[in-house]
């Protein structure tokens, strides 16, 4: 039965068990189990709950097509990009050092660090901790955020959508209902060109329109 594939789907990718599942939607994990094979087929208000849990649309677990829109977040072999990342944080504070023209001694010590140790950290070899992490930012007056490679690999795209979806959340109601609307697409490609144009371009623009409400 497709719904059982497509609750699968939505539940492996969400890191959910079957007995997580089916104890969120009130059922036994073996009648959840029949859900996805097929066996069985949950109630309307069952798939409601369930995508509620999972974080998806309710359509994500009904319909197929609706499915295939959702983001698809891959790692194949995470271990590897952990190590990656940690290469990446490494050569970020090692440029941050760098910028202020700061020796790696000098920089070791103001950490309470040795510079064995800062230089293991700066070449990714070492993992580092996040009190650390944020003792060695606040000692070159950087944020935090300055490591996070937003919209890059798997992970970089996954909080790159939490993120937007955040800022979309904190939109007032009437905006967030207006961008959704199916009538809207136009307004909103209008609104993207113009935030592309040169100011003097929009002067001049702001002028015509003006002149336009001014003649009527």
């Amino acid at each position: 039965m497709t719904i059982g594939r497509l609750i699968r789907t939505a539940r492996e990718a969400a890191g959910r068990s079957q007995k997580d599942c089916a104890r969120f939607i009130g059922v036994s994990a073996k009648r959840f189990a029949a859900y996805e094979e097929g066996a069985r087929e949950p109630t309307f208000t069952e798939i409601e709950a369930l995508a509620h849990y999972l974080n998806v649309p309710v359509h994500a677990l009904i319909y197929e097509e609706e499915a295939k829109r959702l983001p698809q977040v891959q790692i194949n072999n995470l271990q590897t990009l952990m190590q990656l990342r940690l290469r990446v944080v490494g050569a970020r504070l090692k440029q941050a050092r760098m910028e202020r023209g700061e020796s790696l001694k000098a920089a070791a010590q103001a950490m309470g660090l040795t510079s064995s140790q800062l230089n293991a950290y700066e070449l990714g070899r070492r993992p580092i901790s996040i009190t650390l992490l944020e003792r060695a930012m606040a000692h070159y007056d950087l944020r935090l955020d300055r490591l996070l490679d937003l919209g890059i690999g798997p992970i970089g795209e996954s909080q790159l959508r939490l993120e937007q979806h955040a800022r979309f959340d904190a939109l007032p109601d009437e905006m967030r209902a207006f961008i959704v609307a199916p009538d809207a697409a136009p307004y909103l490609a209008f609104a993207m060109h113009l935030s592309k144009l040169p100011t003097a371009d929009l002067r001049g623009l702001t002028k015509a329109l003006r002149k336009i409400t001014e003649d009527e």
